[in-house]
């Protein structure tokens, strides 16, 4: 008899448990109604929508909060081109991403933003230092030239070193939806943004060339030919400040998925016979973990500058792919 009432016990207590498991998790489910007892609320995980969860969270967002956003990002120039002119001297512009790559000794591009309500303040920078050295040799027969030589070889050697820094300080004022990386599908924001841009750019060239002619089998000296026997140098260096107009704008295709373009122009011609700079780009940012996402877009940024009082010019037009990196501080 004692085994078999402690069997039943075990059952009964086992049976218990179960019931009492089934009839907590069933209590769960429910909200208590002082008028209407208990009403059942939405339970099923199928039927909890992206959205609904997105508002859920905006609601700790508030307005009159501080917010902070990181951007670490680089830009890929697929074609750079433009113009130096030191002295009167014009040296075109013409590189590939290749090139680039190949020359570029420094660079750091970034950008922060703090909020608080719908007001906030902008800062971002650019900067790339890069150094190049060209040298080549032409050769020509001495019988095309007049009078004819027994040869002509021509040695050409430059050096270039260049250096810019493009550094952006701006109010700005929020429409819209609050940035964050998780937002409700339809939700858009637009940043309209005025401050000043800093410029700093120098150039220094070092050229030289020199030439080897022989006529009648001798090699004549430099100072026979001192018309091939030339060098140059020079260089430019200036800082200038331009006002700074722009302005953004997102777009939440789905809560993890946002459709971004940015646009910005400085300069205007008030700091020199030329004087203008701007920023045209879009792209698309998929938010990965809970405060960051990655952007992918195409970016044209260009500067034109030449100063009242020298011949010294400067522009330079790059666009290709930006890569980026971006963080939420709420």
């Amino acid at each position: 008899m004692m085994p078999s009432r402690r069997l039943i016990t075990l059952i009964a207590i086992s049976t218990f448990s179960i019931l009492s498991s089934e009839a907590f998790a069933e209590q769960s489910l429910y909200e208590r109604n002082p008028d209407q007892g208990q009403v059942l609320v939405s339970i099923e995980p199928d039927q909890i929508d992206d959205d609904e969860v997105v508002e859920e969270n905006e609601d700790v967002l508030e307005e009159d909060d501080w917010r902070v956003y990181l951007d670490l990002y680089g830009f890929l120039p697929l074609s750079t081109t433009g113009d130096i002119t030191i002295n009167g001297n014009t040296a075109p512009i013409d590189s590939s991403l290749a090139d680039v790559l190949a020359t570029v000794t420094g660079l750091f591009t970034g950008r922060a933003s703090v909020e608080y309500g719908r007001i906030g303040f902008m800062a971002g920078i650019i900067y790339g230092t890069s150094s190049e050295d060209q040298s080549g040799t032409n050769s020509f027969d001495g019988e095309e030239l007049n009078p004819p030589i027994d040869g002509l070889r021509l040695n050409s050697k430059s050096t270039t070193d260049f250096n810019q820094s493009v550094v952006d300080l701006a109010l700005r004022y929020r429409l819209g939806a609050i940035e964050q990386p998780v937002m409700k599908t339809g939700d858009s924001t637009f940043i309209g943004f005025v401050g000043a841009r800093v410029i700093d750019a120098g150039m220094d060239m070092d050229m030289s060339l020199s030439a080897n002619v022989k006529v009648n089998g001798r090699t004549l000296t430099k100072k026979e030919i001192p018309e091939l026997e030339k060098s140059a140098s020079g260089s430019i260096e200036r800082t200038w400040v331009q006002p700074l107009l722009g302005m953004q704008a997102t777009y939440a295709m789905s809560p993890e998925w946002q459709a971004f373009m940015r646009l910005d122009a400085g300069g205007f011609g008030l700091s020199g016979k030329k004087d203008l700079s701007g920023t045209a780009q879009a792209g698309l940012a998929y938010t990965v973990g809970n405060s960051a996402q990655l952007t992918l877009s195409w970016k044209y940024f260009g500067i034109e500058y030449a100063g009242y009082d020298s011949d010294n010019s400067y522009s330079n037009y790059q666009n290709g792919v930006n890569l980026g990196l971006r963080w939420f501080f709420p």
